[in-house]
């Protein structure tokens, strides 16, 4: 098989594997939720974890794997749902978003169901296939500088 036959049909694996992992993503969001998709857990998720309970939106664009757009869309959604709240001012992007009580407590009850959930989803891969798995999506992404774990090095690799 030639190199640019078979990268189509990695690209195309990609494609089929993230579709499908992203709808049950959203299935299982909005069970654990009642209504929240994937990216508004993971954007919840962002400012848990990544930003103690508070962030500009552009600072969420890189964690949360979306674009702006998708940022607000989620930051509206969890505005409305009373999971966030945001600073007044005229410019919605300098405008930090905020965690409520209300979403502390949805993150603390949805943290384990989802982490099981997505672990079940890479059970057959060893813990070397899972790391591999991890740099070559972020690698494909583009999104090395804003997404790379601590864990795996200081540094990005190139």
């Amino acid at each position: 098989m030639n190199a640019s036959l078979r990268d189509r049909r990695i690209v195309v694996a990609c494609f089929v594997w993230g579709s499908a992992l992203e709808h049950d993503a959203d299935r299982v969001a909005r069970s654990l939720t009642h209504g929240l998709n994937a990216r508004d857990v993971l954007l919840l998720a962002a400012l848990a974890f990544d930003r103690s309970g508070a962030a500009l939106p552009g600072e969420l664009v890189g964690p949360v794997h979306t674009t702006s757009a998708g940022v607000t869309g989620s930051l509206r959604r969890l505005e409305a749902a009373e999971l966030i709240v945001r600073q007044t001012g005229t410019d919605r992007r300098t405008r930090p978003a905020s965690l409520t009580p209300n979403a502390w407590d949805l993150i603390a009850d949805i943290v384990e169901p989802w982490q099981s959930w997505f672990d079940s989803k890479l059970e057959h891969l060893d813990d070397g296939e899972r790391t591999t798995l991890y740099r070559l999506l972020v690698k494909g992404s583009g999104l090395w500088n804003d997404v790379w774990p601590t864990e795996y090095g200081d540094e990005a690799p190139t």
